[in-house]
């Protein structure tokens, strides 16, 4: 069965459905990487990622600036807004 593709859920709504999809495809722990892996590239493109970390140096996508950072599902994220004309 192929791997769904998040649609705006939580990671941990993402999570459960990704695991009920694939869970017998796969050993448990190699279906929760998975999931977890497919998550976070779908709600982080364009994140400049370095060893596992934002790289706070270029972390927003293009048209948009980094204006602090913020805390989301408990891990501090840089807060990137739209660039204002």
């Amino acid at each position: 069965m192929p791997i769904p593709k998040p649609s705006g859920e939580t990671q941990k709504e993402y999570i459960a459905k990704c695991m009920s999809a694939i869970g017998g495809e796969y050993p448990q722990d190699q279906s929760l990487a998975i999931c977890y892996d497919t998550w976070r590239e779908e709600n982080f493109k364009g994140i400049n990622l370095v060893a596992g970390k934002v790289d706070m140096k270029a972390p927003c996508w293009d048209g948009h600036e980094m204006i602090g950072t913020k805390i989301v599902d408990g891990r501090e994220v840089p807060n990137c807004v739209p660039i204002a004309d």
